[in-house]
């Protein structure tokens, strides 16, 4: 079988806690609509500019064709 990957970047961090968990949902909700066109989470990596905070870069595959 043969995929397509797509990487995507989330940004969660915030000094204002009302504000994380506002853009922790965000970043699930985005999720789950590329989830409803295929994609499948495989894997994360911290975002290296970011020493202080919640940012990732997000590993998606899905079935090509």
């Amino acid at each position: 079988m043969a995929w397509e990957y797509k990487i995507v970047h989330l940004v969660a961090d915030s000094g204002d806690e009302d504000e994380y968990e506002m853009r922790l949902h965000g970043s699930a909700r985005y999720l789950n609509e590329l989830g409803k066109e295929g994609w499948e989470l495989v894997g994360f990596l911290p975002h290296r500019a970011a020493p202080h905070g919640s940012r990732y870069h997000v590993i998606m595959k899905r079935p090509v064709g």
